[in-house]
C-alpha cells in the first residue's frame, strides 16, 4: 500500500501548511522561520510511495545558501555534526558538489501510510530547523560560533581542539 504525492498534498491541507507548487514527482513549498529565515522545503516519495523524503534547503537574498568558496567551511563541519548529534530527529547534510547545506528526514514507509500527526511533527522540525540559518551564516561569515557560553558551543570547540591536536600530530 504505497502512498502518492496528493495523499501528501491533502493531508498538508488538513493540518493547515499551506501549499502551492506540485511537481510530478516532489511537493515544493516556501516557508518562513520564527527567526525570520526563509528556507524551502521539499517532499518526494520514492520506492514507488515507500519511501517518505522530506528536505530543507536554507535560503539567502540569492537562493540557496552555499559554502562553495568559504574558508570557515571546517567549523561549519564540526557545527553540522554536533548539531546532528544534538538533533536526533533529521540529519544536516552538505552537498560537496554544489556547497549547498540542507536538513532532511527520511522515513521507510513500506506498507503504511504516514499520519497527519507524523506530517505536522515533520514540518514543524523542518521549520525549526530553518533557524539554524543564522548560526549557519555567521559561522560563514566570521568562521567562529555564535553562541558564547551555549552548551553546543562548547562542545564545538571542544571538536575543534581535538582536530588542532589531531592535526598538529600528524594523524
Amino acid at each position: 500500500m504505497a502512498m502518492t504525492l496528493q495523499e501528501i498534498s491533502d493531508k498538508l491541507t488538513n493540518i493547515g501548511f499551506n501549499h502551492s507548487y506540485e511537481k510530478e514527482d516532489e511537493i515544493i513549498l516556501s516557508k518562513g522561520t520564527s527567526s525570520g529565515e526563509s528556507l524551502a522545503l521539499f517532499i518526494r516519495l520514492n520506492e514507488d510511495g515507500e519511501f517518505f523524503d522530506m528536505s530543507s534547503r536554507l535560503l539567502d537574498n540569492d537562493g540557496f545558501l552555499k559554502t562553495k568558496g568559504t574558508k570557515h567551511l571546517q567549523v561549519l563541519m564540526a557545527y553540522l555534526l554536533q548539531r546532528n548529534f544534538d538533533t536526533k530527529f533529521g540529519t544536516w547534510e552538505y552537498d560537496s558538489e554544489d556547497g549547498t547545506i540542507s536538513f532532511a528526514v527520511e522515513i521507510p514507509l513500506e506498507d503504511n501510510d504516514l499520519t497527519e500527526k507524523q506530517l505536522k511533527r515533520i514540518t514543524g522540525i523542518m521549520i525549526s530547523a530553518g533557524d539554524e540559518a543564522k548560526n549557519i551564516k555567521h559561522i560563514l561569515a566570521n568562521g567562529s560560533l555564535p553562541l558564547e557560553g551555549d552548551e553546543a558551543a562548547k562542545k564545538i570547540a571542544e571538536l575543534e581542539a581535538l582536530v588542532a591536536q589531531l592535526q598538529g600530530s600528524g594523524i
